[in-house]
């Protein structure tokens, strides 16, 4: 006879192992179907709202530090996903726009994306996931 468990309730522990494997999975899936990674596909969501602007603005809007958003735009520039541009009104910036390819792999990795957030609520009533959001949004900071 097994012996039950109690669920464990270590919610940094549990909050940090079910994002590494919900990245590697999402990685996995985006690398399959748009050959992008979940970070590149975050950066194309964010210039989908708010093309043109510059690399801070993506760094803050992803939460990023500059080395991270430095490599991650030439890494997206390298793949043809975004075009750079001087920043008319100062000379050492660039704004960062959407390629034609980057635009035309919104929608691919949108599908994915909410396929992969329907996996991931299956089981859960949506009074349940309206929890989940709540929770998740206030730990983000996002507030409620």
């Amino acid at each position: 006879m097994a012996i039950a468990r109690p669920v464990d309730r270590r919610l940094f522990l549990l909050l940090d192992r079910a994002r590494n494997r919900l990245f590697k999975r999402a990685n996995k899936e985006l690398l399959h179907s748009a050959n992008i990674t979940v970070a590149q596909a975050a950066a194309l969501f964010f210039l989908g709202r708010h093309d043109g602007c510059l690399l801070s603005d993506i760094a803050h809007g992803l939460d990023l530090n500059n080395s991270a958003i430095t490599g991650l735009s030439d890494r997206m520039h390298k793949a043809g996903l975004i075009e750079r541009k001087s920043c008319p009104e100062d000379g050492r910036a660039m704004r960062i726009y959407l390629s034609e390819k980057g635009r035309g792999l919104l929608d691919q990795v949108q599908q994915t994306l909410r396929r992969f957030n329907e996996d991931i609520a299956r089981d859960f009533s949506g009074e349940e996931m309206d929890v989940v959001y709540r929770f998740l949004s206030r730990t983000a900071g996002l507030g409620v």
